[in-house]
């Protein structure tokens, strides 16, 4: 009998001066009401009834900013039947209000509300009636409450921006509201302040009993694969002093098929009872990481039967799997430890970026979109996505698809770049509640794999707020030490839990322990030098790198998009609005060094070489750290945008791939060669991430650009299933690095395994001869997917074909070896591929031309 309120809203607004206490006069109000539906960010309905412009494109986020300086007041009239009105509870419930709210029934006022992180949720029994009810909600984006005292101790945050591109980007008091802090602007976004009401409405209808939460664990699985799972269900009793006889049975299910089914028949006490069932699942279909297995789920029903009435609980998905934090003392230093996840047992290196909002305004991300998004991460080889505490916690179907497609989550909390005020009891209470609701939402979703309590506060204690008024207020500190790893031991303690990020050893952001953020050595140095040096990633002492970056352009198609009709200049206003305020010349600096001279370079060119910068530092870096063998993960800063920029990301606003996404699916593969000269050595590095022993005869050695010469050997090769080792080094020869190059490639074609090359000059420098590429073997596999043969007869640099930039290949912008010959597989869905449109290009040194 739940009623879903989620149709036909009205909205209006008025000055911020109309407070709670105007109710009367607001609801009133004749004219000026705007029709919604939920979800609804209040910028939406603006949009659509053109009041307001589309904030993302040009600059026009500018001239909306008015919306975060008013009231927003939405109405909805509802009807409840006898029988809805005759149940024993009542419930009216909002899944998320961003962010000050306040909710009447009926001229009744239900509450005040003040996080968009957990639900509002009122008993409505006693104000509620048959026929026609009427729901009221006020809210605003909250700034206008806290004033310069109210921030004496928690001081500025880390990120405020202010110049005439971008205006003002941050606000010191956002560490005051529990709601996306991202939304007041941030390096890579604007500032877009959110308002509304950001999830559904549903009116919950109870009687006799209740199933509130059922909670599915692997205790553990055994050599035959043999699983031990266990299920506590919460269920309540509603009479406040009979007991109740009920009958519980729960059904596990694979592939539509039932493998188990579990009956109780518990004496329910009045209010809240907890009955525990356990399975022995035989020959358990384990759910693996993308790359290392297949991500298989279970599906779990429960329900629940009184003499009067009959409770089903949503049916949900389960993976079956252990998971373990290894942090143990390393042999090779006094305070070395390991910073290394192992699923069902076996050791993981974390391949993947960091997740953002995926839009500035969240509301109306859709589930197609949030599927479109992790699907990419699967193809670009992740296993992991870092969810970012400066955003949200998303809606279901983010974390429904992490698990569907293999996709490890490592969680902040909602914590970033500030001190936030935990010496006031309010927002201890608020803190409180928002970490026990999202770890008992989300923890049967076998993708969390992490609960961090925040983003850089840790290492802002250490090192960035020493010389503020309150230096020595560790403003959040209880949050992140106190209260988030006492709810996730209390709610899933078989999840770990770490303090920050980065965090580890004596300094928060140091490299012997824990993990590292690593911007000051590289991409953040004053160093320009240092920041397009892929080389200097060689370096990376760290255990576990969750953070660091390199900026790119988008797409020619989404740069035009985002300047609605403007002309592409980089000079100009629009262009550096949509310019990462880090960037710093360091794109064209990273052209210069790389490719050719960027004075004068007209647009396409600039975007063809920046983006293969990026892919380049992108691609040597996550191989550099994939190479070390102490260092378990590598997650770069940051996946996906939140509108269309010259930024951090590998796919854009728009969900159009970057040449740099291409990079980073080749340095994730989960069988990988990985090449590095060390001490005079030639060290080979291998993984194999998947199942499988694989038994290959490879050649290595030198090999001229031009193909007519090669001083080569052969080996054949073991390479263990789940395995990352060094399985061959060689003393490297002295030759010209502008003509050959380091090479190991397997005799026979294979496209699971790649050639790999060690390039010791700058490509500029390089002395190319012209190459003949030629494609042939066009083959239309299905109306979606065609693929054909590539080949040169020389070495040919980040060979790419003239197809749409929509269109997705299984691999481009990649280096071929003379002879050598690659399988590219097209997806095409609503286009039609000719073979003659099938056209090779790639990067030419000679007079610093493109062909």
């Amino acid at each position: 009998m739940n009623m879903q309120l989620n149709e036909d809203w009205q909205l209006t607004w008025e000055p911020l001066f109309r407070q709670a206490a105007d109710y009367i006069e607001v609801v009133n109000k004749q004219k000026d009401w705007l029709q919604t539906n939920l979800p609804c960010d209040v910028h939406m309905p603006l949009i659509a009834q053109d009041i307001i412009k589309e904030p993302l494109l040009a600059d026009d986020c500018f001239s909306s900013e008015w919306i975060e300086k008013r009231s927003w007041w939405f109405k909805k009239q509802f009807d409840l039947t006898e029988e809805q009105f005759a149940s024993e509870r009542l419930n009216l419930a909002f899944e998320s209000l961003d962010v000050e709210a306040d909710i009447w029934l009926n001229d009744s006022h239900l509450g005040h509300h003040r996080s968009a992180f957990y639900p509002f949720a009122a008993d409505i029994k006693a104000k509620a009636k048959v026929g026609a009810n009427q729901i009221m909600v006020r809210v605003t984006s909250g700034l206008e409450l806290y004033s310069e005292q109210d921030l004496a101790l928690i001081g500025e945050t880390k990120v405020v921006f202010e110049n005439d591109q971008v205006g003002q980007r941050g606000d010191n008091r956002r560490g005051m509201l529990r709601k996306a802090q991202y939304v007041y602007g941030w390096d890579w976004g604007p500032r877009v302040a959110t308002c509304g009401i950001m999830g559904g409405v549903t009116i919950e209808c109870f009687n006799s009993l209740q199933i509130r939460n059922v909670y599915a664990t692997t205790v553990g699985i055994n050599a035959k694969s043999t699983a031990q799972v266990r299920f506590q269900i919460e269920m309540e009793n509603l009479h406040p002093f009979k007991t109740l006889d009920a009958s519980l049975k729960l059904e596990l299910f694979h592939d539509a098929k039932q493998i188990a089914i579990l009956k109780s028949e518990p004496c329910l006490r009045s209010g809240l009872n907890y009955i525990t069932l356990e399975l022995e699942v035989i020959d358990a279909k384990l759910w693996w990481p993308n790359g290392m297995g297949e991500a298989s789920l279970y599906s779990v029903k429960v329900e629940a039967q009184s003499k009067s009435h009959f409770v089903e609980y949503p049916t949900f998905d389960f993976g079956i799997r252990t998971l373990h934090l290894n942090v143990d003392k390393l042999p090779q230093g006094i305070d070395e430890r390991a910073f290394a996840f192992e699923i069902n047992g076996v050791a993981l290196f974390s391949k993947g970026g960091n997740w953002i909002p995926a839009d500035s305004i969240y509301a109306r991300v859709t589930d197609a979109k949030y599927e479109a998004l992790i699907k990419e991460a699967k193809e670009a080889n992740f296993n992991m996505l870092r969810i970012w505490g400066g955003g949200i916690y998303e809606r279901d179907a983010f974390y429904t698809n992490c698990d569907k497609y293999g996709i490890l989550v490592w969680h902040d909390f909602m914590f970033s770049c500030a001190k936030y005020p935990d010496q006031l009891a309010w927002f201890r209470e608020e803190v409180e509640k928002e970490i026990d609701y999202q770890t008992r939402r989300l923890r049967n979703h076998c993708s969390i794999a992490l609960w961090c309590g925040n983003n850089e506060n840790h290492w802002g204690f250490d090192e960035w707020w020493n010389e503020t008024e309150a230096a020595h207020f560790y403003g959040g500190a209880v949050c992140y030490n106190e209260i988030a790893p006492r709810l996730v031991q209390q709610n899933c303690p078989e999840i770990p839990y770490w303090n920050s990020s980065p965090y580890g050893g004596e300094k928060p952001n140091g490299s012997q322990s824990g993990d590292r953020h690593h911007w000051h050595d590289c991409m953040m140095s004053e160093d320009m030098e240092k920041r397009i040096t892929p080389e200097e990633y060689d370096k990376v002492t760290a255990k576990f790198v969750s953070e660091y970056g390199y900026v790119g352009p988008c797409r020619k198609s989404t740069i035009e998009i985002y300047h609605n009709g403007q002309i592409l200049d980089r000079e100009s206003k629009v262009w550096q609005l949509h310019n990462n305020t880090f960037e710093k010349d360091t794109v064209l600096a990273g052209i210069n060094k790389h490719y050719v001279d960027s004075q004068q370079m007209e647009i396409d060119n600039y975007l063809l070489y920046a983006g293969l910068c990026q892919g380049l530092m992108y691609g040597y870096s996550l191989e550099a750290m994939r190479s070390k063998l102490f260092c378990a993960g590598a997650l770069f800063w940051m996946y996906n945008d939140c509108w269309g920029e010259v930024g951090w990301t590998i796919i854009d606003y728009y969900l159009t791939r970057k040449i740099s996404y291409y990079f980073v699916k080749r340095a994730f593969e989960p069988v990988k060669l990985i090449l590095r000269q060390k001490e005079g050595l030639i060290q080979l590095t291998v993984v194999n991430e998947t199942r499988e022993m694989i038994k290959d005869s490879f050649e290595y050695g030198l090999m001229r650009y031009d193909g007519k010469e090669r001083e080569a050997k052969q080996i054949e090769l073991e390479l263990p299933p789940h395995s990352r080792s060094v399985l061959l080094e060689w003393t490297a020869e002295l030759y010209d690095p502008t003509q050959a190059f380091i090479y190991v490639k397997p005799i026979i074609n294979n496209n699971e395994i790649k050639p790999v090359i060690l390039r010791a000059e700058v490509f500029r420098e390089l002395k190319l001869p012209e190459a003949k590429l030629k494609v042939e073997k066009v083959h239309e596999l299905d109306e979606s997917h065609t693929s054909f043969i590539v080949s040169s007869d020389t070495f040919a640099h980040a060979v790419h074909f003239s197809l749409d930039e929509t269109i997705h290949l299984n691999d481009e912008y990649f280096d071929l070896l003379p002879g050598e010959q690659r399988e590219i597989v097209i997806s095409h869905p609503g286009h039609i591929i000719l073979a003659d449109g099938i056209v090779p290009s790639y990067i030419k040194v000679m007079n610093n031309a493109h062909s």
